[in-house]
């Protein structure tokens, strides 16, 4: 004789029975949200990112200005449009469309070369660029940890254009 199997029903009802007391398990298993941008530093990313427009502004009107000048100023304008690159990275498309979130990035802006020869203009890009050193400075301690190291990289870097504009 041949023994009774279980029946579809026993069964399904068993494996239900057993998987019933793991469900609260299964809660870690819901997908990981991504982060929210952080809107308390946007305003100091747009200012950072409008900041450096200006400055590759201000740099390509000197150039075409005193082509001449190309050797030292195309180096330094390479190195503030890729500033540009890594502080567009940390705007998140859809952050601060508020007014009050300061979240609007203005279109880059044209720049006019100072009067007066190439003197001159260095020593307006040498002003601007400590300028933009010290105002990253300062907004190193209004982000947050990741975006203060930038800040700090990139005014880092335009204090050593100064310095160098200085020694041209």
């Amino acid at each position: 004789t041949r023994a009774a199997a279980p029946s579809r029903r026993a069964l399904l009802g068993g494996s239900a029975a057993l998987a019933l007391p793991a469900l609260p398990l299964l809660g870690g298993c819901r997908a990981v949200r991504p982060a929210k941008a952080d809107t308390a530093a946007l305003p100091v990313l747009v200012a950072a990112i409008t900041a450096e427009q200006e400055l590759v502004a201000r740099y390509e009107a000197a150039r075409s200005a005193h082509p001449d000048l190309a050797w030292l100023l195309d180096p330094v304008l390479a190195h503030h449009r890729s500033h540009l690159t890594v502080l567009r990275r940390h705007y998140v498309p859809g952050s601060g469309r508020r007014a009050d979130e300061g979240g609007r990035i203005p279109p880059s802006a044209q720049a006019t070369p100072p009067a007066g020869g190439k003197a001159a203009v260095l020593a307006d890009l040498r002003r601007a660029e400590t300028a933009a050193a010290v105002r990253l400075t300062s907004a190193v301690a209004k982000a947050d940890a990741g975006l203060a190291q930038v800040l700090a990289s990139i005014g880092a870097c335009e204090a050593g254009h100064a310095e160098a504009l200085g020694r041209a």
